[in-house]
């Protein structure tokens, strides 16, 4: 199988999360991928080509470093978007770059990527004494896609628009160390809409909101 790639920075990536870019919801256990598949393949269109899927990345990142970049580098959320498209090809695709090929259908898959947006965090600042936490140590879309959450080395949680990046709300709770993990309630429609949302950080504590109900 073939892969696409995008390069981001030197910079690791700490946490990745997908979700489909179509306007639907997807209401279901992250885990059980055979339903969320299952799901996904319902709501598209089935005279439709190709298939999109936004990819969010969240990075680590020291603000002295980041602060020697274009300011449109600085970001350490990044919003990609990938298309994957199907061809209906008999023999051909084996060794193209950015596809794979399956033998069983006669169907080469080629993806195509590229990035959105990038957004920042916490304010960047060249005073040695606060330059700011930017890093980011988890992300993830809320179950029905239509925002995502951050966890940040500055110990808060952002909330984003899925569809414009925008920045919705800074949410800060008892943590005192970077967030480690991150979660959104899932279950029925209404339970995934009261948008109740855990985050637990280094120092062995967890976060409770209830955000964008």
């Amino acid at each position: 199988h073939g892969s696409n790639g995008i390069i981001l920075g030197k910079n690791p990536i700490l946490s990745v999360d997908m979700y489909p870019s179509f306007d639907e919801t997807i209401i279901g256990d992250r885990d059980n991928n055979d339903t969320v598949r299952d799901q996904v393949e319902n709501t598209i269109d089935k005279a439709n080509s190709s298939r999109s899927l936004i990819t969010i990345a969240g990075m680590a990142a020291d603000a002295a470093d980041l602060l020697d970049l274009q300011e449109n580098e600085r970001g350490t959320v990044a919003v990609l978007k990938a298309t994957l498209i199907d061809d209906n090809e008999q023999g051909q695709g084996h060794h193209r770059t950015g596809s794979s090929y399956d033998s069983n259908t006669n169907m080469s898959s080629r993806i195509k990527a590229r990035i959105r947006a990038r957004v920042g965090t916490c304010k960047l600042s060249q005073d040695a004494s606060y330059m700011g936490k930017p890093g980011v140590g988890i992300c993830r879309f809320r179950p029905d896609g239509k925002v995502f959450a951050v966890g940040g080395w500055d110990r808060r949680v952002r909330i984003y628009s899925r569809t414009s990046a925008k920045l919705l709300s800074v949410l800060r709770g008892p943590n005192e160390d970077s967030l480690t993990a991150l979660d959104w309630a899932i279950g029925d429609k209404e339970l995934v809409q009261s948008g109740v949302l855990a985050a637990g950080s280094g120092d062995g504590k967890i976060a409770l909101w209830r955000a964008f109900s």
